[in-house]
């Protein structure tokens, strides 16, 4: 029998070796720098109206808990859960990724802020400002939310934020961080031949995925390939490169605080500080020998932070 030669067999066939090459090099890499992982399934009841989400609870303020890139709402799992014990929980899996992968109202930083805006307003999240507990993208996301619609938004703590003091720092930092944005970075034409093979063989994909973070849960591992090119590469583009600067937290009216571990290599550590210095409301908190996943492997920490901003704004007199 003669070989296929179509462009898009040759394609799926010459992308194995290399997937399997980079495979093996992010798990030496995540092997000596991840730490241990404590994970559960989440709970909650789903609302696909706008975004998809998970709600826990009733009552408000609520707490909104926005995820990072290549994940979805379940990367908050069970340890989360108990946040709904206190009061409304929201957890949307942001536009393009996830089950709301469907989503194609756009996925620029105010498309991703004025979606998750209407799903609180139509969950009824929306009649006190709500405290957001935010993972990597999803800080970007939380700020431009608090920045075009304050009036929802209490508070903001975001753990592992990509803030970068201009596009070319961002490229630098995510450019060491993740072989998929380098590959973005040097070629779009063959990144996005590499999602279109991954949505072509996703069986072997999601079995790559597991060998390339086999510190994550396999449902974690199985949420990093329910993107698109577009939803990835457009959030990649716009929200994190383009609009990951933090030039706009000077004009924000919600306390901000960052926490970033020591050993994180997608952050700006130095420019982290410089925003702690030059703005009132803005803190930062360095946790050592933490890595980027910090709500996975420092759950009842990142709980506690969470708690702790609830708390002081519970405290504050009352401006009539």
């Amino acid at each position: 029998m003669a070989p296929d030669l179509r462009p898009g067999r040759i394609l799926g066939w010459a992308a194995v070796p290399a997937a399997v090459a980079l495979v093996a090099r992010a798990t030496r890499r995540s092997a000596r720098s991840s730490a241990a992982i404590s994970w559960a399934p989440p709970a909650g009841r789903p609302d696909t109206e706008i975004l998809a989400v998970r709600i826990l609870g009733e009552g408000l303020p609520a707490t909104v808990l926005l995820h990072g890139m290549f994940a979805s709402g379940q990367y908050w799992g069970a340890a989360y859960d108990e946040l709904g014990a206190e009061t409304m929980v929201v957890v949307p899996d942001l536009a393009g990724f996830g089950r709301s992968v469907d989503v194609t109202a756009g996925y620029g930083p105010d498309d991703h802020a004025d979606l998750v805006a209407e799903t609180l307003r139509h969950l009824g999240a929306a009649g006190a400002p709500v405290v957001i507990g935010a993972h990597s993208l999803g800080c970007l996301v939380a700020l431009r939310l608090a920045a075009r619609h304050p009036e929802l938004v209490a508070g903001i703590v975001g753990f592992s934020p990509p803030l970068y003091s201009d596009p070319d720092a961002a490229r630098r930092s995510l450019g060491r961080a993740h072989f998929l944005v380098r590959l973005f970075a040097l070629s779009p034409r063959l990144s996005e031949a590499a999602c279109r093979w991954i949505r072509g063989h996703r069986p072997l994909a999601t079995r790559l995925a597991r060998l390339a973070r086999p510190d994550l849960p396999e449902a974690l591992a199985k949420d990093r390939l329910k993107h698109t090119y577009l939803s990835y590469s457009t959030t990649l583009a716009k929200v994190i490169v383009a609009a990951g600067t933090g030039a706009s937290i000077d004009r924000l009216r919600v306390p901000v605080h960052l926490v970033a571990g020591d050993k994180d290599t997608v952050v700006d550590l130095a420019y982290l500080a410089e925003l702690e210095a030059c703005n009132d409301g803005v803190s930062l908190a360095i946790w050592p020998g933490a890595g980027h996943e910090v709500p996975l492997t420092h759950p009842s920490q990142c709980l506690a932070e969470m708690r702790r901003l609830r708390v002081a704004l519970a405290a504050e007199p009352v401006v009539s």
